[in-house]
């Protein structure tokens, strides 16, 4: 019988929640201004994660991603939206729209 805590489904497990850990502390970094004291602390402690769980996770996200999500964050939700007219005309898709002189008669 083997004692509590040991073997690799412990270890298993262990590594899991690291590297959700670090998943967490990678994005509620975002939730900081970029520079910011709280943002380079998280950034600091990912980085001492790294050694364990390894540095593939992160690596495509730090820097450059990190300051790119940052970013988005602040611009708010509709920085998405295609700009003013791209989406074709007022009524486009709808029923056709009378001429403003046959809208006043009718």
């Amino acid at each position: 019988m083997m004692s509590p805590g040991g073997g690799a489904g412990n270890r298993a497990f262990a590594m899991t929640q690291i590297k959700a850990a670090h998943s967490a502390l990678l994005l509620a970094s975002n939730a900081f201004d970029a520079g910011s004291k709280e943002q380079q602390a998280l950034l600091r402690a990912v980085t001492a994660i790294n050694t364990i769980a390894g540095k593939a996770e992160s690596a495509s996200m730090v820097p450059a991603g990190l300051a790119a999500m940052a970013q988005a964050s602040k611009q708010g939700p509709l920085t998405a939206a295609p700009p003013p007219g791209a989406m074709g005309p007022p009524g486009a898709g709808g029923p056709p729209m009378p001429p403003p002189d046959m809208a006043e008669a009718a």
